[in-house]
């Protein structure tokens, strides 16, 4: 016999299923939304620093990269975050980040000045859903100027991974050159990073020049990693073909 009530009760169930995914899709959608978005050639526009850290602005997306939950504190001649502006940035090997313009800065006389500037990057969801990892972290210092017995340097960390990156300029005697530029390939490629940059910088007391840097760059390069079962079929598959193959034989 036909149940009506039973039709009915299973029409309201689809209804009440489908409604609960709309809502969901829009509010996640919403959510995406306000990020801003900077990837380079996309969009010209940046933003402050300060506005990052209040949650004015909550993220920002570049390309296939999300940036969000950011923290920065200074002291010394360092610059305040409301005078540091955040780019979009896309290195010459085509990875996306972020370029932080500021004075980062120490003047002659007292003692150095340092900052500490952190951010969590992740795989956008889009690219995460198609199994993409950062496998990759690049750093470069640029605008970099110092007088005699001064440095400036940045030392980078990742939260649960050993690996570091260190950027420097010196001419502290004995201890003078530079490296402007590092690199580090993760062990194992991840969704998401929490990244924090120290920032140090003293102008020695023999002369009249600041040590100083005004460009921070930061990129992140990826991988495609198949899903495991992804993987176990292609073992699989290997294993069937090297079977057939010395079966033939």
């Amino acid at each position: 016999m036909f149940n009506c009530a039973g039709t009915s009760r299973t029409r309201l169930t689809v209804f009440a299923l489908s409604l609960l995914f709309f809502v969901g899709a829009r509010a996640a959608c919403a959510q995406e939304l306000t990020y801003v978005g900077l990837t380079p050639g996309d969009s010209g526009s940046t933003v402050i620093l300060s506005d990052l850290l209040t949650g004015f602005v909550p993220g920002v997306k570049v390309g296939d990269k999300v940036f969000s939950q950011f923290s920065y504190s200074g002291n010394g001649d360092m610059p305040d975050s409301s005078v540091v502006s955040v780019f979009g940035f896309q290195d010459p090997d085509g990875n996306y980040g972020l370029s932080f313009h500021g004075a980062f800065i120490d003047f002659p006389g007292g003692e150095p000045s340092q900052a500490n500037l952190g951010f969590d990057v992740s795989v956008a969801t889009d690219a995460q859903q198609q199994g993409w990892r950062i496998s990759d972290a690049h750093l470069f210092m640029g605008g970099v100027g110092l007088g005699n017995e001064s440095e400036i340097s940045i030392n980078e960390s990742f939260a649960g991974v050993s690996q570091t990156l260190n950027v420097f300029s010196s001419t502290v005697t004995g201890q003078s050159g530079q490296t402007l530029s590092d690199w580090v390939d993760f062990d194992d490629p991840t969704p998401s990073l929490r990244v924090t940059k120290e920032i140090f910088a003293f102008a020695g007391q023999g002369t009249n020049l600041p040590a100083r840097t005004t460009v921070i760059d930061q990129s992140f390069s990826q991988v495609q990693v198949p899903e495991p079962s992804a993987a176990m079929l292609m073992i699989l598959a290997s294993a069937w073909l090297i079977g057939r193959r010395n079966a033939t034989h």
